[in-house]
């Protein structure tokens, strides 16, 4: 995951640009990654967001909460092919700690929605950022209006 810029008003065209590039990078981890490892019934919401990314419309409201319904329905995909493997050594010789360790093994799908969770996530950072910088800069020119 890339280094999300400072939110200050002086660099929200970085942060716009910035968004659009992650965006890209969405589109091909939703192609690769996503899209050949979920239900078809499932792949419905994941088009929505690859035509808003291909229409170049990432910043409207319905993108982002796209987007958070999507994150939500990989998490359940990572977590449903992890399995947690608890080990433990109880040998009296042992002297290395921890004697108890676990152990997280995934499927490959539970890998590639994985993979492709964080990219997600980033691209929903950045459009977060830029939202609350525009909706900051709205409500201070409000403010400035009723002064």
């Amino acid at each position: 995951m890339t280094q999300l810029l400072p939110i200050t008003y002086d660099n929200i065209d970085a942060l716009a640009a910035s968004a659009f590039a992650k965006s890209r990078d969405c589109l091909t981890a939703i192609q690769q990654d996503i899209l050949h490892n979920i239900h078809p019934k499932e792949r419905v919401g994941f088009q929505r967001l690859v035509d808003a990314i291909e229409n170049r419309k990432i910043f409207t409201q319905a993108m982002v909460d796209e987007l958070d319904v999507q994150i939500d329905v990989l998490s359940r995909h990572i977590e449903g092919g992890t399995t947690v493997i608890s080990h433990v050594d109880y040998d009296e010789c042992n002297v290395s700690a921890p004697a108890c360790w676990n152990e997280a093994r995934q499927t490959q799908q539970a890998q590639d929605c994985a993979r492709a969770f964080f990219i997600l996530l980033d691209l929903h950072e950045t459009l977060m950022a830029v939202h609350d910088l525009m909706h900051a800069e709205t409500a201070l020119s409000e403010l400035r209006q009723t002064l």
